[in-house]
């Protein structure tokens, strides 16, 4: 009795090895695969934003006091910014992805919404066109949204972050 035990835990444990080197090789495999589908991703996101996308800087890390909606920011082609920021409302069911792609003017030239979970729409494309040609002292002057007042105000407080991230990196006091 004790002997069948003793090969139930050895046999157990080889099929657990087994098992995970199957799947050490399948990552092994597939990472490099999943690596390249979601810099593809990202790539597409920033030239949504900055149509003329010719050389790509990640800052990292990012500036102690960085607002905490923003994700990663990118420097393009040596002088425009792109921002990927992530926020939520209060009636959320998830959070709103968004890219915006800021000039060396310091002026909203692109925007995109990335996700976004809420029922109502506000215009994925619509909304997010009317903060172009716009700079953090003027994007509190665009309406919120009728019926998703709280996701148009998380939208805008989102904007406000990427300028004061910009200002961070460029060795600016945030406001």
């Amino acid at each position: 009795m004790k002997n069948d035990k003793l090969k139930s835990v050895i046999v157990l444990t080889v099929i657990c090895l087994i098992v995970t080197a199957l799947l050490a090789v399948t990552n092994g495999f597939t990472a490099p695969v999943i690596e390249e589908a979601r810099q593809k991703k990202v790539e597409a996101s920033l030239r949504a934003v900055l149509p003329a996308v010719n050389s790509i800087r990640e800052i990292s890390p990012l500036p102690e006091g960085t607002p905490s909606t923003v994700e990663v920011v990118y420097v393009i082609n040596s002088e425009n910014y792109a921002v990927v920021l992530s926020t939520t409302s209060a009636y959320s069911s998830g959070d709103m992805g968004i890219t915006v792609g800021i000039s060396k003017d310091h002026e909203i030239v692109g925007v995109k919404l990335t996700s976004y979970f809420e029922s109502k729409d506000f215009g994925r494309e619509e909304y997010p066109g009317n903060f172009i040609g716009l700079g953090a002292d003027t994007i509190q002057g665009v309406d919120a949204f009728a019926g998703v007042t709280y996701s148009s105000k998380a939208f805008k407080a989102a904007l406000a972050d990427a300028f004061t991230a910009i200002e961070l990196i460029e060795g600016g006091e945030a406001e």
